[in-house]
This record gives C-alpha cells, sequence and structure tokens, in this order.
C-alpha cells in the first residue's frame, strides 16, 4: 500500500523564517507507516510549490491513498489555502489515489473539500479512521457507513456516518519520523506532541471543540521521544505543541523528573494555561531544562475574561507571570486587544499590567475566528463563512468592542513605552531571519510581535 501525506502550501506561502517542522502532519504521517504501508510525505508549504506540482508524485510515487491533515493541530493555514486544497483533490481523484482529508475547518467546512466521490473527510482524530479506511480500495457507501467520524459524497448530497465513540489511545502513536522531512529546511527547534485537547472552552479557541477533551502519552514515552530527539537529531530546544502541556502537574513533574534521571541536556518550551500554574512544577521544569513558557492572557478584565470563558483571574495572571519569571523561564504572554465587551478601562489597565509584569515576549493578537468555536458560530448565524488565519493586522468589527481607532491608539501608546524598555517591535514574519544569529536571540531579548512569533529565543542553558 502506498501513501501519499501532503502538508499543503498555504496562501500566501509561510516564512522560512518562522516555520518549524509539520509535526501534526509528520504524526500522522508515521502512524500510518506503523501500519506497514509505504509513506511519502510531502511539505509543500515549506517547500513552496503550487497546488499544480503534486502531479509529479501522483504520476511517479501512484499511490494508493493522499492523505492530507489541514488545521489539524497547528493553526498557520488561511482561508485561501482551500483553493491549493481542491486542486490537489481534483488531481488526486484523476490519479485513481483515494483522498482522505482531517483537520478543525474541514470538520466544519466540509462542503468546501468534498468535491468528488473518492473523498472523504474524517471527523475529529484522523487515526483510528484511517486504519479502517485503508482497509478496502472499494469504497462503495456500505463500506463508508461502516466506519464512523466520516463525512462523504454521494449523488450530490454530503453523507455523515455515526460519531466516533471510543477514545484513541495516544501511547499507540510511534515517535514520529522525521526521516520524512528534512528537517534543515526549517528552524532550530524540534517539536513534540505530548497531548491532545484541553481542559479550557475559550470562546475564541477550536480545540475543546475539536478534540472534545484532555488526553495525554505516558510520561515516559515523551522522555523516550525527547532522548530520541536528542541522539538521532542532536536537538537543542525541543518544543512541546501541545495547545495546553501543563494541564496535569503530576505528569509534568514526572516528564521532569524522567529527563533529570536521563541526563538528557537540552532547552524545552511548551505552552500553559495560568489556570494550571504551579509553582513547584515550573521549579522542577527549570532543572530539567525548561527554558520557555507561552500563557495565554487575552484581557485585564474580569468580565471581559468571563465572557470568553477564559475562567482566570488577574490575580492568577501576574502570579504565573512572576512566579515563572522568578525560576528563570522566559515567559510569552499572547493578547486579545479587541476582545469582545472590551472597554476603554479595560484596555487601559491591560496596558498598565502589561508595562508593569514585562513578559519577555508579547503577541499582541487582534481577533481571530477559528472554524468551531462558539465566536466564529455567532459570525456564521449573521450569515457569512468567517475568514480564517492566524493573525489580522486590524481590530474586528464583529462584536461589542471600543472603536477601532481607540484601539490602534492606545495600542501604539503600549508600543511606544515598551520600546522605552528595550522591546523590539516585530510587524512582519521575515524581520525573523535575523534570529537565527545568537547574537540576537539572547536570554534577554524581550519582544512585542504583531505576526506569529518565532519560537526558540533565547532559550540557553
Amino acid at each position: 500500500m502506498k501513501v501519499l501525506v501532503i502538508n499543503p502550501p498555504n496562501e500566501p506561502y509561510s516564512s522560512r523564517d518562522l516555520l518549524i517542522e509539520p509535526i501534526d502532519v509528520l504524526t500522522v504521517a508515521s502512524y500510518i507507516k506503523s501500519l506497514g504501508s509505504e509513506v511519502k510525505l510531502v511539505d509543500m508549504d515549506i517547500k513552496q510549490r503550487a497546488p499544480e506540482t503534486i502531479q509529479s508524485e501522483l504520476k511517479d510515487f501512484k499511490p494508493d491513498y493522499t492523505v492530507m491533515p489541514f488545521d489539524y493541530h497547528i493553526p498557520l493555514f488561511r482561508s485561501e489555502a482551500i483553493q491549493g486544497i481542491e486542486k490537489i483533490v481534483k488531481l488526486a481523484e484523476a490519479h485513481k489515489s483515494k483522498v482522505i482529508i482531517g483537520g478543525r475547518t474541514p470538520n466544519h467546512y466540509p462542503e468546501q473539500f468534498l468535491k468528488g466521490e473518492e473523498t472523504v473527510v474524517v471527523l475529529g482524530e484522523m487515526e483510528p479512521a484511517i486504519s479502517e479506511l485503508m482497509q478496502s480500495n472499494d469504497w462503495s457507501q456500505s463500506f463508508l457507513n461502516n466506519i464512523n467520524g466520516l463525512i462523504y459524497k454521494r449523488d450530490g448530497e454530503l453523507k455523515r456516518t455515526l460519531s466516533r465513540k471510543e477514545r484513541f489511545d495516544l501511547n499507540q502513536l510511534p515517535i514520529p519520523d522525521r526521516s520524512l522531512v528534512d528537517l534543515s529546511d526549517y528552524i532550530d527547534v524540534r517539536t513534540i506532541l505530548s497531548s491532545r485537547g484541553c481542559v479550557e472552552k475559550c470562546g475564541f479557541c477550536p480545540v475543546h471543540e475539536f478534540w472534545g477533551y484532555w488526553k495525554r502519552r505516558d510520561a515516559s514515552k515523551v522522555v523516550d521521544e525527547i532522548e530520541y530527539l536528542v541522539k538521532e537529531h542532536d536537538a537543542k530546544k525541543v518544543l512541546f505543541l501541545d495547545d495546553h502541556a501543563t494541564v496535569n502537574k503530576k505528569r509534568m513533574q514526572e516528564i521532569s523528573e524522567g529527563i533529570l534521571e536521563r541526563n538528557i541536556e537540552t532547552t524545552l518550551g511548551c505552552l500553559g494555561t495560568v489556570s494550571c500554574y504551579d509553582s513547584e512544577t515550573v521549579k522542577l521544569m527549570q532543572q530539567a531544562g525548561f527554558r520557555w513558557i507561552h500563557y495565554g492572557m487575552e484581557m485585564i478584565s474580569q468580565e471581559v475574561l468571563d465572557f470568553m470563558n477564559k475562567k482566570i483571574t488577574p490575580q492568577q495572571m501576574k502570579d504565573a507571570i512572576e512566579g515563572t519569571k522568578a525560576q528563570g523561564l522566559r515567559v510569552r504572554t499572547s493578547w486579545i486587544f479587541d476582545a469582545p465587551k472590551t472597554t476603554e478601562q479595560a484596555l487601559d489597565r491591560t496596558i498598565e499590567f502589561i508595562l508593569e509584569t514585562q513578559p519577555d515576549e508579547i503577541r499582541a493578537h487582534y481577533l481571530a475566528l477559528r472554524a468551531g468555536t462558539p465566536f466564529a458560530r455567532h459570525v456564521e448565524s449573521q450569515g457569512s463563512i468567517p475568514q480564517q488565519y492566524i493573525h489580522a493586522n486590524q481590530p474586528h468589527s464583529s462584536f461589542e468592542t471600543l472603536d477601532k481607532e481607540v484601539i490602534l491608539e492606545k495600542v501604539n501608546h503600549l508600543v511606544s513605552e515598551l520600546q522605552k524598555l528595550n522591546y523590539r517591535v516585530v510587524k512582519e514574519v521575515n524581520e525573523w531571519a535575523e534570529y537565527n544569529n545568537p547574537r540576537v536571540s539572547t536570554p534577554d531579548a524581550k519582544i512585542i510581535s504583531f505576526c506569529p512569533l518565532r519560537y526558540g529565543i533565547g532559550w540557553q542553558r
């Protein structure tokens, strides 16, 4: 069995100065390989390949199946990328290759991906359905109806099978096979996915809606992968790209203890949440080599936080920043300056808080409406499908919030004050190129970014 796994091209292509290995696509490809199939992975985004160029692999490799995880775990793609995926699907079907697509955007807008009858959209986790779909080349309606968690097309109508209820054990996943890609194409940060989902249900975030619950790989298996990355790929920086790596403090403590017991020397970072901040856990993480953590803050206003269903308080936010910095970790915080229900007073207090706590890295957001979120459904109820993107240059206008000009004026004031504190302002992703220089990427580097922030800055032991 031959399987072509594709990381589709973004539109426009994602910047090489920013891109990490597509760990979600690698995870799916490695799982398929573990089932005994011959796998070829093509990262069309990093190679900046137009959709039409996939014909060479379809012609030469002759895959039985073409698999595309799209917006599966890493929220990188824009809506415009869907047009390229449509072209790839048509080409694959023309070459008699059955197509399997999964991810958050396909789950919520399947009609945009299902053009022919040899393509299916997998709902939720892709791996269990893939293993069943590849058991037969005859995708009859009766065959597909016996596989839970699918959407497909027959006679011009979308068909949906029963929901998949059983939980997939993440310990069944092999260590992702990095030989499927050229690691030299990406920045100097290796990535790991040790869990799926989140215990939070924030109104702007699609994670809980898509994964359904938080689950994890065993701590020992996570340490195995970190050790593999260091020994086999000389990894100097390892990023937990879990949406929430610190849900269970006992597990994170076991991971840190395992790293120390095996004398694994590397620097690490992770995404966490304020609600699960624990000082003793952070202390142990620092001893194990963690040098960075990202907290989503959004806004210093309990009313706004409650409306977004953040379930945190400003005091928890302050404690997490100060406590984490005190242990020697760089702290990244992200903010949504046009968050719904934001008042002028709330934005002023947020700016004061940022200037007071001085996180090492500040990700300045304007609201992005991701597929499947309560906020996106609000816009859909008004009769339009929201555009998908990872960041915007201007405040959003779909929710009750401050006037756009007021927001921009106050954000500009924040930037001015941060510059006095030696923060670097980054507005375009191509500016990250200079951070390839270690003399720029130092532990004391301070940054506010209005575009996706590069990982691995200042991670030094």
